[in-house]
């Protein structure tokens, strides 16, 4: 009996259990009572042993348990719904007293263990006859760095440490100047006591590391296979038996508001500390059998309690003689449960521990997206023990999501409880046997991958592992069959330390892929790589239902896609696989050899190789190769690549220009593949007369700028347009006058061609008949009314290149600043038209950046009066005028047309070429397929006439010339020097265009002797 709240009621003590329980009838009891405890009738999830359903709660309270004496204060009781009895938590228990766990190392025999090493277990150790020297660079310059002061509330606890290290032995003094000097970090501990840390971020800068390799958890792991006895030593104190060479000290010297300090030992804080000490201790054990070790946690396993004594003592005596001692209360003999790094060891295999479960199991409702990465954080630490959990967590992750906001809903509730109750269940995995028959399942989803590692032991299937993760987005867009097959890829080298060397079996529900990964394959290129990954692992494909595929659910929604961590197939097998895939897809070997054996040049090539004897003039292209050839049959090869005879070299290009790949693809994959003399070459004729990659090649290099002759005088040369529409619907008719840069304007409602002719006159008006009026090409300029009024009145009309707007450039140019200055009226909220207004008289008065002078003043001979007073009278000259505007245009022009790398066309009348289209979709080509011939070029104009008649003008830089010649595969054509050296295989693919280098410019006015 004991009392809750001052109400005595029955209980039983549940030492496995993580709560106290009553029942609703038991509370109902005690609230009548008036027990003292407060409540909250939240929901708390609990699952009883094995079951999948939680137990229905009513609420938690909180009262004083008391039991002969002893009481607990404020301990928390859960209340169920239905009857039963009240249960007693095993941590409630044994708080009160009425439940003990007596530690097995307290048992009869194990106690001896201690007693027989009393010394491994009296204070703090040292490596003998062993001093360890820090690796330090010299070259980096030593860092003093400022005290930083200790808070006087720690001071004496820091004191009290420091004199414990120096009785330890652990640091010494410094009295002398130290070129090293490293702030000391107090940090308080939860018991009230503080941990001495050093900051040893500038020091470590020169402190180099030996990158030994520390074995991870799961190599440990799997070493345990058939272990049935555990004991876990641990080392006290670890780096602090290992002492460091006097060269080594002075790095970690410290200083505290009592002086200067350095360690004699090996420290934490030190960049290269876990390695080394990894590396001692591994050659320490060195001979030991049954026994692992990481950082200072060493586990002996046994399958018999006799090997048991035998690898204990046997540890226990090298750890005595070397000098190191370990920490009692740590140290765990012959257990048959241990915990090691997190997981639950014992004979039936690797479990999660119950402080990892309850944890989970106790974590409160998330409330926002930290909290939802907190949980998560604690279930993907027991991930490889939880099957399916990419889709029960596919809810919360998603709240994890960029710019997504937070919304716990049903299907995050649903995952939250789901991923307790399959934790709480969860089942041991096995120990990986080298010798058991193993299996992998694989499987694919849209949207992921899964796969299980199984072996078969003692008659039953044992999981090793789960595994699952997303797709790419690429990945995602891959056909279902490549997304199986990538499954089997990444799956076997996801597992590639369990399956390499061994014969295993891949189970998939994809029926295909026993044909993909079968011996008579030719899969597509994608395909065919990764069989060529997978051929160092020896497997067969079975097929089996969706249904009975446990990997299939691991598929559905997986986890996050991480990067890869297993190394590619070695080089030097991927090569030999290479040697025997090399031929194009669409032509055997056999029919190499046929050809082969009857080539006039092959047979003599053939015959040199083999008998050394070679003729300098007919095989001069293939001299300077003939210690890389060699002889397979009839095949001649080049190292890895096949030589191919001349009557199969056009069908090989037309093979290796399947997909239109590029002149550089196209090299990358014929080259680890075939040769002959001047493959090159070849390619690049081949890519250039392809008709469709001329359709969608890229467009040749502009033509350089023509400079545009100042006119003789103003208002001589006009050039207009039309901007808009504008928002408000209206429309701005623009003018501007190519000397004097002038520009008149008008708003308008209509753009018909007797409205701009209104315009117009009123400009003549105004100012006189211009000689000239450039415009585009749009309806209202075209007109038949529009030109008869020009040509009335002797206007020269000038007509832009169709889609060519930079042939009327100063009036682009000047629609360009218009547009500006109207967003930035819009902006503000201003009255357009007015600030249309105020940038005129702007315009106009501003001298210009070309000519030097304001357009007004070149236009009217005279300065037009603004708000700034002016009294500077002086007036350029026309002479003056023409050479800077020639100066300006000069340099733009060298400007423009190196940034373009324009160059001169080569299109002349009689030529073949394509026109650009207009694109409406992403798969319409660049240039048209239809087919022009060039009859007139006129600068950078040219009319061209397509295969109906009709004639069309276009700018030169809107047309290309078409290559339409076969390319011709010639043997005797001579070698560049790149095809003469050796190409590697693995870098066969990247050669590329170098740049050209020339002599500056502004050099050619000297002369080098």
């Amino acid at each position: 009996m004991v009392e809750i709240g001052g109400v005595q009621i029955k209980a039983i003590i549940d030492s496995g259990s993580s709560c106290n329980i009553v029942d609703r009838k038991t509370w109902e009891f005690l609230k009548r009572n008036d027990i003292k405890c407060r409540d909250e009738p939240r929901k708390t999830e609990l699952y009883a042993y094995g079951s999948k359903e939680p137990l229905k709660t009513a609420g938690v309270f909180w009262s004083t348990i008391v039991y002969k004496g002893v009481a607990v204060d404020d301990a928390e009781f859960v209340v169920i719904e239905g009857s039963g009895q009240s249960l007693l938590s095993c941590d409630t228990a044994m708080r009160l007293g009425v439940l003990k766990i007596v530690r097995q190392m307290e048992t009869p025999g194990i106690s001896d263990v201690v007693n027989n090493y009393n010394e491994l277990f009296t204070g703090l150790g040292k490596l003998k006859g062993y001093q360890l020297e820090v690796p330090i660079d010299q070259a980096v310059t030593p860092v003093v760095q400022p005290t930083r002061r200790v808070p006087y509330q720690l001071r004496e606890k820091l004191e009290a440490k420091i004199k414990e290290l120096l009785d330890s032995d652990v640091i010494e003094p410094v009295s002398g100047p130290s070129k090293w000097v490293s702030p000391v970090v107090i940090i308080p501990k939860n018991d009230g006591d503080i941990r001495l840390c050093v900051d040893m971020r500038q020091a470590n800068r020169a402190i180099q590391r030996t990158r030994y390799p520390i074995p991870t958890v799961d190599e440990v792991l799997q070493e345990m296979n058939n272990s049935k006895y555990f004991s876990k030593l641990d080392i006290k104190n670890a780096y602090h038996q290992i002492e460091l060479s006097p060269e080594s000290r002075e790095i970690t010297t410290f200083t505290t508001h009592s002086g200067l300090f350095r360690y004699k030992r090996l420290m934490f804080g030190i960049t290269c500390a876990p390695e080394m000490y990894q590396m001692i201790l591994q050659q320490t054990l060195q001979g030991c059998e049954g026994v692992n070790s990481i950082a200072d946690d060493i586990i002996v396993h046994t399958a018999t309690k006799e090997q048991h004594d035998k690898c204990l003592n046997n540890v226990l005596c090298v750890l005595r003689d070397k000098g190191f001692t370990l920490n009692k209360e740590k140290c765990q003999f012959y257990m048959n449960k241990l915990v090691f790094m997190g997981h639950e060891l014992s004979e039936r295999g690797i479990g999660a521990t119950q402080v990892k479960v309850d944890a989970v199991v106790n974590a409160p409702e998330p409330r926002n997206a930290s909290e939802v990465r907190s949980f998560l954080g604690l279930v993907n630490f027991c991930a490889r023990f939880i099957p399916n959990l990419s889709t029960i967590s596919a809810a919360l992750n998603d709240l994890l999501r960029k710019k997504t906001v937070f919304k716990w809903g049903r299907s995050q509730q649903d995952a939250f409880k789901e991923l307790k109750r399959r934790l709480a269940c969860a089942e041991t995995l096995g120990y990986y046997d080298k010798t058991a028959p193993t299996k992998v399942i694989v499987d694919a989803s849209p949207v992921g991958l899964g796969a299980v590692l199984v072996q078969v032991q003692n008659g039953e299937n044992r999981v090793i592992s789960y595994a699952s993760r997303s797709l790419t987005d690429v990945e995602r867009r891959y056909s279902q069959t490549e997304k199986e097959g990538l499954s089997v890829v990444w799956a076997l080298e996801r597992f590639h330390p369990w399956l390499y060397g061994i014969e295993f079996e891949l189970l998939t529900d994809h029926k295909p892929l026993e044909y993909i990964y079968g011996p008579r394959s030719k899969p597509c290129a994608r395909l065919e790589r990764w069989v060529l990954r997978l051929q160092p692992y020896r497997f067969t494909v079975k097929h089996v239902n969706g249904r009975d595929n446990i990997a299939d659910a691991l598929s559905r929604l997986p986890l996050k896609h991480s990067s890869r961590t297993i190394d590619s197939v070695d080089d030097h097998e991927y090569i030999k696989f290479v040697a025997r895939e090399a031929t194009p897809s669409a032509m055997t070997t056999r029919e190499i050899e046929e050809v082969s054996f009857r080539d006039d040049e092959i047979s003599r090539l053939r015959e040199s190789v083999t008998n050394g004897t070679w003729d300098k003039h007919e095989q001069n292209q293939f001299i300077h190769i003939k210690d890389e050839l060699c002889v397979i049959g009839y095949l001649v090869l080049r190292g890895t690549r096949i030589v191919v005879p001349r009557e199969l070299r056009k069908r090989v290009l037309d093979l290796g220009h399947i997909g239109h790949p590029g002149i550089v693809l196209m090299k990358s994959n014929l080259r680890t593949k075939v040769w002959w003399p001047g493959i090159d070459k070849e390619i690049e004729n081949y890519c250039k007369m392809c008709y469709g990659c001329q359709l969608v090649s890229q467009s040749t290099n502009p033509e350089p700028m023509t400079r545009t002759e100042l006119p003789s005088a103003p208002w001589q040369d006009l050039a207009a347009d039309v901007l808009g529409p504008l928002p408000s619907g209206d429309y701005i008719f623009v003018c501007v006058d190519y000397y004097s840069r002038y520009v008149e304007l008008e708003v308008t409602k209509v753009i018909t061609s007797e409205k701009l002719l209104s315009i117009l006159r009123k400009w003549f008006l105004t100012h006189g008949l211009p000689l000239s009026l450039r415009t585009d090409n749009a309806s209202s300029f075209v007109c038949e009314h529009f030109e008869n009024y020009l040509q009335s009145q002797g206007i020269e009309h000038r007509r832009n290149t169709p889609l060519w707007p930079q042939a009327n450039g100063e009036v682009e140019r000047q629609n360009r600043s218009i547009l500006k200055r109207l967003r930035i009226s819009q902006s503000q909220n201003r009255n357009w038209r007015l600030d249309l207004d105020d940038y005129l008289i702007m315009y106009r008065s501003t001298p210009h950046s070309v000519t030097g002078m304001s357009p007004a003043e070149m236009l009217f001979g005279r300065k037009i009066r603004t708000c700034v007073p002016e009294i500077n009278t002086y007036r350029r000259e026309d002479s003056e005028i023409r050479d800077r505007d020639s100066e300006k245009k000069g340099k733009g022009k060298v400007y423009s047309d190196a940034k373009r790398n324009a160059k001169e066309s080569e299109i002349v009348p009689g030529d073949k070429v394509l026109l650009k289209q207009n694109r409406n979709n992403k798969l319409d080509t660049p240039f048209s397929s239809d087919k022009y011939t060039v009859i007139d070029k006129n600068g950078n104009s040219v009319v061209v006439r397509a295969d109906d008649g009709t004639e069309y003008r276009r700018n030169v830089t809107h047309m290309k010339k078409m290559n339409e010649q076969n390319p011709q595969t010639d043997s005797n054509v001579n070698n560049s020097k790149s095809e003469h050296c050796q190409i590697n295989v693995s870098s066969a693919g990247k050669d590329r265009p170098i740049r050209v280098r020339k002599m500056p410019e502004k050099f050619n006015d000297f002369k080098l002797v």
